[in-house]
Parts: structure tokens; sequence; C-alpha cells
């Protein structure tokens, strides 16, 4: 059973400079700028506020190849120096780790991804629950096992449709969680189309995908693409509101899933960000 955890803060950073790629402005790396900087740039914010006071451990999610230093790195920088520091390179493993280091403090997680250069950091809490994160399920080994050219046509298959699916209705049947009661979808399923069909399997209203879709209207953010569509899901959410995560890595090898339930007011920790809109329509955006 997951213990009790909490989403304290979070914070995206977004880079002024921006690529035209099939048809969208995405941002793209500054000239002085690399995966460790993207990452300060977001996880400073949060320090400054004075939120990284009860950081007692630091999680560094990158798509590049981890070598055990960016987060060492990252927490010399951000004067974190009192930190445990771990380097990771999916979400799956991130989340594992960082639910066993909430027991013992604050954890800090920055996620990071380069060909997109966009970083978004978030301080998980086993003591402070403004979103509560009541479950993280993972749906494993799943169909296609290894990804081929058939990839697209096994993902649409009516097989697979039915084990997510089923996988959806079941994690939240254990949590007596109508599926009528899930307000926000984060995904980064970039088939709009078979997000409906699979909600309506589930029984979500199409109205859900509203954060998906918003954030895949600027282009697809790649790893990160359902962490920013949580976060506007957080920039839209009142309290008793249900958010449901669902992140698929690249590989189709797993699903992950998460329930998260907005306790309070989040108007405070809104104040203390940038909001998405305005960093994906900034007028001050240098075209690369």
């Amino acid at each position: 059973m997951l213990m009790k955890l909490g989403l304290a803060a979070w914070c995206l950073y977004v880079p002024r400079f921006r690529k035209l790629i099939d048809g969208y402005y995405i941002p793209v790396a500054g000239p002085d700028e690399d995966v460790i900087t993207l990452s300060y740039e977001s996880c400073s914010l949060l320090r400054r506020n004075g939120i990284a006071s009860s950081i007692k451990s630091l999680i560094f999610l990158t798509d590049r190849h981890v070598n055990g230093f960016r987060a060492a790195l990252l927490a010399d920088f951000l004067k974190l120096n009192s930190v445990k520091a771990y380097d990771v390179g999916d979400f799956y493993h991130l989340m594992n780790l960082a639910i066993e280091l909430a027991e013992h403090g604050d954890v800090l997680v920055t996620m990071t991804t380069s060909d997109v250069a966009v970083s978004a950091s978030m301080v998980l809490s086993s003591s402070k629950f403004p979103v509560e994160m009541l479950s993280f399920n993972a749906l494993l080994n799943t169909i296609p096992l290894i990804p081929n050219g058939n990839v697209r046509n096994e993902f649409h298959s009516e097989l697979y449709l039915s084990k997510f699916s089923s996988f959806i209705y079941d994690s939240l049947i254990k949590l007596s969680i109508d599926s009528k009661d899930i307000k926000y979808v984060a995904t980064n399923i970039k088939d709009i189309k078979y997000c409906f069909k699979l909600l309506k399997n589930v029984g979500i209203s199409d109205r859900a995908l509203e954060p998906s879709k918003f954030v895949s209207n600027y282009g697809y953010f790649s790893t990160l693409h359902s962490i920013v569509s949580l976060i506007r899901s957080l920039e839209m959410a009142s309290p008793g509101d249900h958010i449901l995560y669902l992140d698929i890595d690249r590989s189709y090898n797993y699903i992950i899933l998460s329930v998260l339930r907005v306790n309070e007011d989040l108007s405070s920790l809104r104040g203390c960000v940038s909001t998405l809109d305005k960093l994906l329509n900034s007028s001050l955006v240098i075209v690369a």
C-alpha cells in the first residue's frame, strides 16, 4: 500500500528560445543552457520561495545517459549540500525511489528533457498534502514488449485497449473512486482520438482531457509531456478534484498510473511560479 504522500510544490521552466518543428515552435536550450542549467532554473525558484528548506533528498531524471553525477552537481549549485542525490533514467524508477525516500523527509524531484528543452521540479512530501497522491501503479510488460515497425498497429489493437482500460478501471475501483469523479487527465498519449476511446471505455468524460489537449496544442514535450499536462491540471484544479495521471514509456513496456486529489486551495502555490500559458505564449520568445 502506498504511504501517505503529497505533492507540496511544483515549478516549470521553459526557455525563451524556440525552433519551428513540424509546425510547432518547440522550446530549445539557449546558447549557454544544458540539462543541468535547465534543472537549476526550475529548482531555484522553489528554493527562493523557501520551499526547498525541508529537502532531504534530490532525484534527477533526464533522458540523457545516467552517469551518476548530475544530481550531486545540481545539489551543489542549489547549495543543498547535505541532501542525498540520485540520478535515474525513467519515471518508473524515479517514483519508486521517491516513495521510499519520502519516509525520511521531503524529496525534490527534477525532470529535464534535452530534445525538447523543458524542466519540471516538484517536492514530494510525507507531511504536506495540498495535493495528495492516492495511488501509484504500474502495468509492466505490456503489449508490445519490444518496439518495432508494428508498434502503432499493436498499440491500437482491441486487445491492448481492453487491457489498458481494465487497468485504469480496476485502479479506480480499489480507491472507491467513480470514473465520473475524475476531473482531469494528464497523459503523454499523442493520439487524442485514442484517448477519447480509452476514456469512454472507462466512463471518464472527454472534457477531462482538456489539460493534455491544451499542452498538445503547443507540440509534444517528449518524456515530460505527462508532467507538463499535470501542471496544467494543477493550475485549473479546485479542492476535491481528482486527477488521473497516465504515462507510457517510449518503448510501450509499461504504463504508469497515479490518482491525485486536491485537498486545498492551490492559489498560494500557483502564485510562486509562472503559469503554463504565460510560459508557452511568451511575447519574449526568440526563434532559433
